[in-house]
This record gives structure tokens, sequence and C-alpha cells, in this order.
């Protein structure tokens, strides 16, 4: 109870600051950059056209859409105490790529395309025209910053040949603040042509190239030992990730983080009545290991399903086949618990599950059996 009530403390506190943060920092902005430094490019609004075909100005502090104002603060302080938490300068999401051509209002193709996401932070709807980035078509994020003396530049860059291969080249700000907020930008659907920097007050600086895999699940920059640096809060089918199950809480000192491939290596997890075995080498160079399913019933296992496994960002991928043409692939979203002796498993983000996700679960947790 007394852990409860200071979690329930420390995030009325966090949303106190990130309010008196929006308030007391929205006005503060740095020079724009003398010539020669690219300048800062004007934001698009969010192509709105009258009955002539004449774009339809919007001001620049006119928000997207008109929001509850308690549901915005409400999603701030839940996303602000896990980055405050988890020591992340910010957070990001994919929201979907936008056609060229399209002259929806911008909120509306939102609210079309992520509407699960945008129920659940609204705040995003909020964003006005003039910190829309980029060209307003092509694959959209959304950024926002952890809160109060968090920086953040966006530069539009090139990929330019120097020397062992290509480097991101900035010719444009887009957008630079001290005082940072929350922020929509487009990306070229070929490659990646937007530069976001992050830094916050205690030092912690994050430069990330936006982009997403295959699988529409966001590529986030991670450090040497395989820890995320931005905190995803993209939709995981029907949950987000600030969405943690009901009464699920961090213990020990340090927060759950995706695991490495080092990490996993020749480890087997138990649930209920499955084992799952993750070894190390012996495969496809692509593939950190052998991966076996097991279903465990009268003291003996029997194999189910036996392939590859590799981790993918924040996701565990399994390449796995019952050998009779049954297969079971997909990329998980997993975190181990400090102690290594808890696996939170997490159905795939499009929706791909395991024998062990029962009855329309969209995640478990794993014990560590041995390893």
């Amino acid at each position: 109870m007394k852990r409860l009530t200071l979690h329930r403390l420390a995030s009325a506190l966090l949303c106190l600051t990130l309010a008196l943060s929006l308030t007391a920092c929205g006005g503060k902005k740095k020079p724009a950059p003398a010539a020669g430094n690219g300048g800062v490019k004007e934001t698009i609004s969010d192509s709105r056209t009258d009955q002539t075909g004449q774009a339809d100005p919007v001001k620049p502090s006119e928000p997207e859409a008109e929001v509850d104002q308690e549901l915005v603060e409400e999603c701030l302080d839940k996303l602000g105490f896990d980055l405050e938490y988890g020591g992340y300068p910010g957070a990001a999401a994919y929201l979907g790529c936008r056609e060229k051509g399209d002259t929806s209002k911008l909120s509306d193709w939102m609210l079309e395309n992520c509407l699960d996401l945008t129920a659940e932070m609204p705040v995003m709807l909020t964003i006005p025209s003039e910190r829309v980035l980029g060209p307003g078509y092509g694959k959209l994020f959304c950024v926002i910053p952890r809160g109060e003396n968090t920086s953040l530049a966006v530069n539009h860059i090139t990929w330019q040949s120097q020397g062992n291969g290509l480097h991101p080249v900035a010719d444009e700000v887009l957008y630079r603040e001290e005082c940072a907020q929350p922020v929509l930008v487009f990306v070229d659907p070929e490659e990646p042509d937007m530069e976001i920097n992050l830094v916050a007050n205690g030092g912690t600086a994050v430069s990330w190239y936006p982009q997403e895999d295959l699988y529409g699940d966001v590529i986030l920059p991670a450090s040497e030992e395989g820890r995320m640096l931005l905190f995803d809060f993209s939709i995981y089918t029907n949950t987000i990730a600030i969405d943690h199950p009901e009464g699920w809480e961090p213990t020990g000192d340090d927060w759950w983080w995706p695991p490495t491939d080092l990490g996993l290596a020749d480890t087997s997890w138990d649930c209920d009545e499955w084992t799952l075995e993750l070894h190390y080498g012996d495969c496809d160079p692509d593939y950190a290991g052998l991966a076996n399913l097991y279903e465990c019933y009268d003291a003996c296992m029997d194999l189910r399903f036996f392939g590859v496994w590799r981790m993918e960002d924040d996701c565990l991928r399994l390449d796995m086949s019952a050998g009779v043409g049954s297969s079971l692939s997909g990329s998980f979203p997993v975190l181990i618990s400090p102690s290594g002796e808890y696996l939170y498993f997490q159905r795939s983000r499009i929706g791909e599950g395991m024998p062990f996700l029962r009855n329309g679960e969209d995640s478990t947790t794993l014990s560590l059996r041995c390893g």
C-alpha cells in the first residue's frame, strides 16, 4: 500500500511538472539560425482547402482538434511517469503513412488511421500546425519530449558518402526548442530524411532517424547493451506500450527492459504446461540460435514446434515449424525483469500469438526454468 501511494504521488507531481513546463516554456524559442545554416523551414498546415481550391491558412496557435484538456493531462501524466522512471528523454510512435495529395484535415486523418492510439493519447490531436514538420505526406511519427528542460531539435538530412559509407548531413533546421513540446514529423517513405535530437535535463542525449520495420514497428535507437533509448507508445494490437497489465509494477531497483541476444542465450522459460528453449548458435547467421517449444504433461516434454530465434529491437523474433506444414512465426515484444527470472511476453503487434497465450490474452509472464 505504501508503494502504491508513493506511485500515485509521483504521478501527480509529474502531471503538475508537465503542466507547468508546457505553460512556462511554450513561448521560449531560439532565434532562427543565420543564412547558411539552413534556416528554419516554415511548417505546413493540415492542407485545408476552400471552394476555390486555395489553402485555408491556419492560425499558428490553433490546435488540430478540440480535445478534453483533462484527458490530455491524464495521458501526459501516465506517459510522464514512464519517461521519468525509465530515464527516457522522450517517447515516439509511428502513426502510419499518409499519401501525397491527401487534402483531409490531419486530425481527421489520424482519427481514421490510428483511432485507438489517438483515443489513448489525445495530446497528438492538439499539436498545432507550426509543430507539424515535413512535406505533409509520407510516414508520420509523433515525438513527445519528457517535459521540463528537455530540448528538441528536428533537422532535415541528406545521406552523403563520407569515407567509409553514407552518413547523415543536416541541411535544414525544422524545429528547435530548449523547452520542447510534442511534434508530428513526416518522413520520406523511401529512406529516413529526418533527424531527431533530444537532450534531457539530466544530460541524456539521443539522436534518432525515424523509421519502422517491415512489420510496422518503430525502430528505436538502442545502447550497446541493447537498452532502448526512447520510449515507444505505438499501438500493440489492442494495447499501447504505456498500458501495463492491471496491478503490474516493476520490481527491484530497476525497470524491465528488452533483453539482448546474449541475455536470452541458452535459457529455458516456463508458462503453465509450455516450455520455450532458446539455444545460442548452430544456426543461420541471420539468427541468434535454435528455438524449441515443448508441451509438458505427466512429467513428459513433447516437442511441438522447432526453429530459430533472434532479438529485433524490443521484440523476440521466432520462426518455427511443426514439421508437417504448420508454422509459428512472429515478432513478439518482450521485457525481462531486473533479476532476469521473468520474461514479460506480448502478442505480436499484428496479432500473432503463441500457444501459451490463451483465451485471447495479449500478454503473459514466463518464468526462468534454467539458464
